[in-house]
């Protein structure tokens, strides 16, 4: 049986290790210890990460009832120096003891419970049994969590078996039976816990609901503390900062000069559609039959514009057919249209095309559009559509 180090110790980040076991499973190699620093995945707390040896320990996980520490590499039973990723174990120990701190918050003073917590590498969040929650409650929640974190009240840990568990009020019953290990923020949050915390509110550094939203019919809270939170401050301020010098704006202005430039593109981009309907227009215009088709060939046109175009052609010539193509080095797009004098079938003329490419395509017998890939040059198609609909 590994001795569990994190228990006695959560700040304890070098020790010297005994390898008694050396392996590999489906997951890769790993190892078992005499004793480790390093907490295996479990209650919503990720897996330690950190070295032993010259080996980088890539994952822990308790399965079968042994502590697995994956490793980048095999190592040959003997004596390691185990190193843990400090950074990485302080960060959960902050984000773990805030999820308590809030959790039990929520529950006292506002009837939210907990259903389930997850410390991801971004957010942190907590699952609320209801629905919603209201911004008042969450800023209320958020001030007094970190009222308390400036108190400095400690958090004990102990291991009680299932007699003494039943003199005590816990949040909610233990997921596991026999010796139960208990976490204690004093006068806060009592509950059976496995995770590494702090050993005063302190630690937690400071806490910051980021927002919420719905999820399997109640409500996801997201939130951060300590120094991920710091960090996202630092980001939100860096972001901030760039807004305020290209939108020429004090901060407390940042959002209505959003808004006015949000107006101003919503109407730049109509006008923009408008102008580019013009073009189209007087494009169509400047082009005339010959032999009752009019064919061209373009470079890198998007499709929609040539359904447009192909539309204001045939109906400026209600008798002509129109072949319109977007041609790259290996590849092309159709657009096939007609007029409404005429009763030739696009899709039938767009099959023909096709048939020469590797592609697909659909549409009315008004208008058809496809393509493919070719090294076909154009005049290979301009000669099919011709040779069919010249004279219709």
């Amino acid at each position: 049986m590994t001795k569990k180090l994190y228990y006695e110790d959560p700040y304890l980040m070098e020790t010297t290790v005994q390898v008694n076991e050396s392996s590999a499973d489906e997951h890769g190699p790993y190892v078992i210890l005499d004793q480790t620093c390093f907490y295996p995945e479990g209650g919503g707390q990720p897996a330690d990460r950190g070295l032993i040896g010259a080996a980088d320990v890539t994952d822990v996980q308790t399965i079968e009832g042994e502590i697995r520490h994956y490793l980048d590499r095999q190592l040959e039973p003997g004596k390691y120096v185990a190193v843990l990723d400090w950074q990485r174990r302080w960060d959960h120990m902050q984000q773990h003891a805030g999820q308590h701190l809030l959790s039990a918050l929520l529950e006292d003073h506002h009837g939210y419970k907990t259903i389930s917590f997850h410390l991801g590498q971004e957010r942190v969040s907590i699952d609320l049994h209801q629905a919603s929650i209201d911004q008042e409650t969450l800023r209320h929640v958020e001030l007094e969590a970190n009222r308390i974190i400036q108190r400095h009240l400690q958090i004990h840990t102990r291991f009680v078996d299932e007699q003494q568990l039943e003199q005590l009020r816990l949040r909610k019953p233990p997921a596991v039976s026999g010796e139960i290990r208990l976490v204690d923020m004093e006068g806060i949050d009592l509950n059976a816990c496995g995770g590494t915390h702090p050993d005063n509110t302190a630690g937690i550094g400071m806490l910051k609901i980021l927002g919420t939203e719905k999820a399997k019919g109640g409500t996801r809270l997201y939130f951060l503390c300590g120094e991920r939170a710091l960090e996202h401050f630092g980001k939100l301020s860096d972001v901030s900062d760039a807004l305020i010098g290209k939108l020429n704006a004090p901060l407390a202005e940042l959002t209505q000069a959003t808004d006015n430039l949000l107006a101003e593109k919503s109407a730049a981009d109509k006008e923009l559609v408008e102008l580019k309907k013009q073009l189209l227009l007087f494009e169509s215009k400047a082009m005339s039959p010959e032999k009752g088709v009019i064919i061209q060939n373009f470079t890198d046109r998007p499709v929609k514009e040539l359904q447009q175009l192909a539309r204001l052609v045939t109906q400026q010539y209600p008798s002509t057919c129109a072949l319109f193509a977007a041609q790259k080095a290996d590849s092309i797009r159709f657009v096939c249209g007609r007029g409404e004098e005429s009763e030739a079938d696009m899709r039938e003329t767009l099959k023909r095309l096709l048939a020469e490419t590797d592609g697909k395509g659909g549409g009315t017998p008004a208008l058809a559009q496809g393509g493919g890939n070719t090294t076909a040059p154009f005049e290979r198609f301009r000669e099919i559509f011709s040779e069919i609909h010249a004279n219709d």
